[in-house]
Formats: structure tokens, sequence, C-alpha cells
């Protein structure tokens, strides 16, 4: 979060306007995009979002040692050579790891590991 320097007079002020206009009902809302609030006030937009928590995922150590094995862009023959398993079993463990991460693609499966701080130390090569 940034600092900035702001006089909480102004800061009053204008959060009292964005109480009286909510209490007069002349907003805007958009609660199927969770947009509770959209208001602007002078020059200053108001928005309150409302943000879903963080979901954990968790893999299973197998679909944790595949995920891994794609992120330093192994195919699945070569993972499946590496394990000892099918390619047929490799892709049924990406489907599953995709539906657990809410993916689509090897690549975006890469970038949601990246993003969580669990995995990215794992799939930065050193």
């Amino acid at each position: 979060m940034t600092t900035h320097t702001i006089q909480p007079d102004r800061l009053d002020a204008l959060l009292q306007k964005v109480s009286e206009i909510v209490q007069e009902g002349h907003f805007e809302t958009a609660e199927r995009e969770g947009v509770l609030l959209d208001v602007t006030v002078g020059q200053v937009r108001c928005l309150l979002v409302h943000q879903e928590p963080a979901q954990r995922v968790t893999l299973s150590p197998r679909e944790r040692q595949i995920a891994l094995m794609v992120a330093h862009g192994r195919t699945n023959q070569a993972i499946a050579t590496s394990l000892g398993i099918s390619v047929w079993t490799v892709s049924t463990h990406l489907r599953r790891i995709f539906v657990k991460l809410a993916v689509s693609s090897r690549a975006e499966m890469v970038a949601r590991l990246l993003a969580d701080h669990d995995y990215s130390p794992l799939v930065i090569p050193d």
C-alpha cells in the first residue's frame, strides 16, 4: 500500500459527501460485477468493490511434482518417462491441476504457480 499525504479534513469532507450521496440513493452499482458503489465527488472517483478472499489451492504431492516439471519445460512424454507412469496418467493429473487452479493452459498454470508464494521459489530456476 502506498502512503499519501492527504489532509484528514479533506478526506473527512469527501467521505461525508459520499455518505450523503448514498443516503439519497444517487450512486451507481453493478453488484453482478462486485461493484457496490461507484460515485464521483468533484474530481475524486469513489469505488467500493466486493473482494473475494484468496482461495488456497492444495495440490497433491504428485500434482505438485508434475506441475513443477511442466514449469521447467518438460513435455508430457518426458514427465511420464521420468516418473514411470503413462502419458495418459500425466494428462489426467494435468486436467485435475487445471481445474484446481481454474486455468485452461500450461502457460496459465505456470503463471498461477509463479504468483503463488509457496510455489514460485520452486518454479524460478536458480
